[in-house]
């Protein structure tokens, strides 16, 4: 690896709600969240992604919104939730990570 090489975090979906949740997507839609994780273990904010609160971040496929905080201490990306944006897409989005 290069000296200038961002360092390569683990991405995990934290529980199994986040699992269903991307079990339950579309094939076309598993794919591009599937391959948009792979990407965030090398770039855990990447061009248009937005901060919610604290370490919470969240970025967009298309019409489905991935929430997830970074844990650089620990080099991880927990992924809190997967879901088609709605009204309540980002209420009480720090219970996701508790």
């Amino acid at each position: 690896m290069s000296e200038n090489a961002p360092p390569v975090l683990e991405v995990r979906l934290r529980s199994k709600r986040v699992q269903r949740e991307l079990d339950g997507l579309q094939r076309v839609d598993h794919d591009r969240i599937v391959k948009k994780l792979s990407g965030l273990s090398s770039e855990p904010r990447p061009a248009g992604c937005e901060k919610l609160e604290g370490h919470i971040y969240r970025v967009r496929v298309g019409d489905i919104r991935v929430i997830y905080l970074i844990d650089e201490a620990n080099k991880r990306v927990d992924v809190g939730g997967i879901r088609r944006r709605s009204e309540s897409t980002y209420k009480r989005v720090e219970e996701l990570f508790r």
